[in-house]
């Protein structure tokens, strides 16, 4: 079994960015992303998911080289931090099948 250590990066804010944020990461190297519902409470009170309406939160997450994982960090705290409900980290990740994250598919 070969593992490939890798990078986790990790947006979660408002569902109105996240598409937009998934693409930032594709644009800067990303192969592909994960988007999530998800629902918390932190310092700026409780996020909601809900069917029937209300303030939607979504996740996304990349699997990325750290090189990439840096500047989808950077384009996203420069881009987003500002003017929305929004927070992300990274987190060292060890994948099989890692040949897939490293290289760009396409052109």
């Amino acid at each position: 079994m070969q593992l490939y250590p890798l990078r986790l990066v990790t947006v979660v804010g408002e569902a109105v960015i996240m598409e937009d944020i998934a693409e930032l990461g594709l644009e800067l190297g990303a192969s592909g992303y994960t988007i999530s519902d998800v629902s918390g409470h932190g310092s700026r009170s409780a996020r909601n998911v809900s069917s029937t309406g209300g303030a939607k939160t979504l996740k996304v997450e990349f699997v990325v080289p750290t090189e990439v994982a840096t500047k989808i960090l950077e384009d996203v705290s420069h881009e987003y931090f500002e003017h929305y409900a929004i927070i992300a980290w990274l987190s060292d990740v060890s994948v099989m099948r890692g040949e897939q994250y490293t290289h760009k598919s396409g052109g």
